[in-house]
């Protein structure tokens, strides 16, 4: 049985730094807690290289600082940027330290780590300071999430790990923040967006995230509130979704951000002449060796547009397939093509499934019935070999799930971790399924289609295989962090002039119809003008 937590004194070592103490202390507490515990409170500590590289982003010249850690757990990360900035920063003689933590278990050991803290820097003649606040970061200010007041306390410096967890819409942190968010959210973007309100006029936050806020339109409305507060200075990514957080095993495409408080107005567009750092890793054993590469801040994001989708490039070929997109002025609004999500939930649904024919079903379409140009119906094995009824009946009840049986291009809304790409998409033709009239689409797939007329076998071979491209799936890399494909990502795509797509879908057609091997990166590359080697640029 293990030692009361309360109980267990962990000493500093002789000469050991803040930092270096803080960490021993995390790793213990993380010990003595369940899973469940880490989970519920979004609890996953820093590890010390990162809470050191992210200190190394703050840049303060000044003798009075002051610092606001909103969700500090053991408190490295403020502890490591206070220690770096004691080292480098001969100015400093006041140093004022605002943290919240909740969680009452792990405050005790926070509450050491700060004390040890203010004792190394008392030997540096730097007076510290430091307001440890038990209440809850998102509900103390409120206020300033909806306007109704500036707040008093402003910071130079906002450094934060935050909780990453969806937030219920009853909840009552989601229901203080409802006017700057779209939705289920997550907790993490009401984090940022209360640390850019609080930040000096020359203040700057530096924060590790999921970059899931990049694109999608759940973020939509967070992203054009965060973007108008701040501009974005630098940031990291780790290309492996495993490293950042090793030790709790979370499997996350983290990124860490630098952004100073905004200077434009809105006669103003300064961020047109404004830079972005963009610096990449593997994980964090690499950090060193990082590719660093600054951009135009107007190349990454447009900020006159509607979703404010952010591109994080990670190579020269990414920067020369966002230049490629960005010439092209097509979309599936101005060809008259819809895509929409499959109306079929499964769980809402049961009754009306079926593992076999009769004479009042239809073909039924899941998510591992499509692969990369090929839809394999039926297909009773399901994924991970769980039997999926291939039909649903057709019958008053169900119509208002099906669709009419006609040509689509089917796209998958969730990659699996068996799928080497992101996009995977089919074309599906109604001439194999003439006799139905109606099918269903599952809620895991989208669907494409001509809103006036039926596509054409070559649109619809054509638009599958641009989506299943290597050009296509590295663009889409550079903005979504996670394996869901959402309708309003590829409602937003831009795409090529309509008749190169008929001219790839029948030079596919012929070669599918003679029964010939093909590669569509190759076709693409051709039939699209490309001078882009994208052979070595893919990522397994």
């Amino acid at each position: 049985m293990k030692k009361d937590v309360y109980d267990f004194p962990i000493i500093p070592l002789a000469d050991e730094s803040p930092s270096a103490y803080a960490d021993r202390v995390g790793i213990y507490y993380a010990s003595t807690v369940t899973n469940a515990h880490k989970k519920d409170n979004g609890q996953f500590f820093t590890p010390l290289e990162i809470a050191m590289f992210m200190a190394s982003f703050a840049k303060v010249e000044k003798e009075d600082i002051r610092i606001l850690d909103p969700g500090c757990g053991i408190g490295i990360l403020s502890i490591a940027l206070i220690e770096q900035l004691a080292t480098r920063t001969k100015k400093i003689r006041r140093l004022e330290l605002v943290v919240f933590e909740t969680d009452v278990n792990i405050l005790p050991f926070a509450e050491s780590c700060f004390e040890y803290l203010r004792i190394w820097l008392n030997e540096r003649n730097i007076d510290f300071t430091i307001f440890l606040c038990k209440n809850d970061f998102i509900l103390h200010n409120s206020v300033v999430l909806n306007n109704v007041e500036k707040s008093n306390e402003t910071y130079d410096i906002v450094i934060s790990n935050p909780p990453y967890f969806k937030l219920p819409g009853d909840d009552e942190r989601a229901l203080a923040a409802k006017s700057v968010i779209n939705g289920q959210t997550n907790i993490y973007t009401i984090f940022l967006l209360i640390a850019a309100k609080l930040l000096k006029d020359d203040g700057h936050l530096i924060f590790i995230t999921p970059r899931s806020f990049c694109s999608g339109n759940y973020f939509r409305l967070f992203r054009e509130i965060f973007f108008s507060i701040v501009d974005l200075k630098e940031i990291h990514l780790f290309n492996s979704r495993k490293s950042a957080f090793k030790k709790d095993k979370v499997l996350q495409e983290n990124i860490i951000i630098k952004a100073a408080k905004s200077s434009k107005t809105e006669s103003n567009n300064s961020y047109i002449e404004k830079d972005l750092i963009i610096s990449a890793s593997s994980g964090i054993s690499d950090i060193g060796q990082r590719r660093i590469k600054r951009y135009e801040y107007r190349s990454l994001i447009n900020l006159d547009s509607y979703q404010k989708i952010l591109h994080l490039p990670t190579s020269d070929t990414d920067e020369k397939i966002i230049e490629v997109f960005k010439t092209w002025t097509g979309s599936l609004k101005l060809y008259d093509l819809e895509i929409s999500t499959g109306p079929v939930v499964d769980f809402r649904s049961t009754s009306m499934i079926k593992p076999k024919p009769s004479k009042n079903t239809v073909p039924l379409i899941w998510l591992h019935n499509v692969e990369s140009m090929n839809v394999i119906w039926p297909r009773n094995n399901g994924y991970k070999g769980k039997p999926k009824g291939q039909y649903i009946i057709n019958e008053k009840e169900s119509l208002s799930r099906l669709v009419k049986g006609r040509n689509y291009v089917l796209v998958r809304r969730f990659s699996t971790k068996d799928d080497n790409r992101r996009l995977v998409a089919a074309p599906f033709f109604s001439r194999h399924h003439s006799d139905m009239k109606m099918i269903g689409i599952e809620n895991h797939l989208n669907y494409i289609y001509h809103k006036k007329h039926e596509l054409t076998i070559e649109q619809t071979i054509g638009l599958a295989a641009i989506l299943n491209s290597r050009l296509f799936d590295l663009y889409f890399r550079t903005f979504n962090g996670n394996i869901n494909v959402s309708a309003t990502e590829l409602r937003e795509f831009p795409l090529p002039e309509f008749h190169l797509i008929e001219t790839l879908g029948r030079r596919m057609n012929k070669i599918i119809k003679a029964k010939k091997s093909y590669e569509i990166d190759a076709l693409v590359s051709e039939v699209f003008s490309l001078s882009i080697d994208l052979s070595t640029a893919y990522e397994q």
